[in-house]
């Protein structure tokens, strides 16, 4: 059946000059009677119906341009993120974010606070098992948050050992932080795996825990560490002038370590082992604090 047969003529001559002619009339009822536009684009020549369908999806691409931008402006940025490593949610006025997968990419954890709005750079590091789970280092610039809170690192459930089935490493980070943070937190590390912790073994829970190394004799605090059943290795440092800040030369690092040398700090090397920062001779004040050692430090 060809539609088109049933269409009114319609002259141009009929159409001179009017609104609506009797002829435009007929001709606007056939068009709207009826509405075959599936129809008649299926018997068009394959070439055209490709054109045709094309315009049609790049009208409804050209809408969503416009719409979608428009949308996420007004919900702003997302309450909760997940990938394989982390998931993030909003809980009342913080994210709270819940490390999957201890072992991943750092990557991957910064890729999830962007996408939530935050500047925050986290990485987890190997660690001993009492510091599984607890904030090990923060540096930040910028705003903070408005209401004075900071970036704080706990296991869910609190106090849970991290690496039994159930326990999660969790980071929380107020919902108005708009400044940066670069935060690391322990987790267990593997079996030989060195630890990247900053925490002194001087600490609460740490390897050496309630014993004040800093301005001790090697041998005094070997001592110490045998009497614990723990080694000890040690770091050679050469301290800046005054004895403000120091550096570590690599081929110092061979010297053979005496009784006599002195210990200035110590820090948990890997499991059963500690790292003792040491100085041939004794000086006028300790080059890792550039001064006394802060007492709350030691708890």
């Amino acid at each position: 059946m060809n539609e088109l047969k049933h269409l009114a003529r319609v002259r141009d001559e009929d159409l001179s000059g009017q609104a609506s002619g009797a002829g435009a009339r007929a001709l606007l009822a056939s068009i709207t009677a009826e509405e075959p536009v599936l129809e008649r684009a299926r018997r068009l020549p394959s070439g055209a119906r490709r054109l045709t369908f094309g315009a049609v999806i790049a009208a409804g691409l050209a809408a969503a341009a416009v719409i979608g931008p428009a949308v996420l402006g007004e919900q702003g940025p997302a309450t909760s993120y997940a990938n394989a490593a982390i998931d993030i949610e909003l809980r009342g006025d913080t994210y709270v974010a819940t490390i999957k997968d201890p072992l991943a990419d750092h990557a991957k954890y910064t890729e999830g606070f962007k996408a939530v709005g935050l500047n925050v750079n986290l990485e987890v590091v190997p660690a001993a098992p009492s510091e599984a789970g607890k904030l090990m280092s923060m540096s930040v610039s910028g705003p903070l948050a408005s209401n004075g809170e900071s970036i704080t690192s706990s296991t869910m459930p609190e106090g849970c050992v991290v690496g039994q089935d159930g326990c999660a490493i969790t980071v929380k980070v107020p919902r108005d932080w708009a400044g940066w943070a670069a935060v690391r937190v322990g987790r267990a590390a593997e079996p030989g795996e060195k630890y990247r912790s900053s925490r002194v073994a001087t600490r609460k829970d740490g390897m050496l825990e309630g014993f004040r190394v800093d301005e001790r004799t090697v041998g005094e605090v070997l001592a110490e560490v045998r009497r614990r059943g723990l080694k000890a290795v040690f770091q050679v440092i050469t301290p800046g002038p005054d004895s403000e800040g120091y550096g570590v030369e690599q081929d110092k690092q061979q010297a053979e370590v005496g009784e006599g040398w002195i210990v200035w700090e110590a820090y948990p090397a890997e499991a059963g082992v500690v790292l003792l920062m040491v100085t041939e001779e004794r000086l006028p004040k300790n080059p890792i604090y550039g001064g006394p050692k802060p007492s709350d430090l030691n708890e």
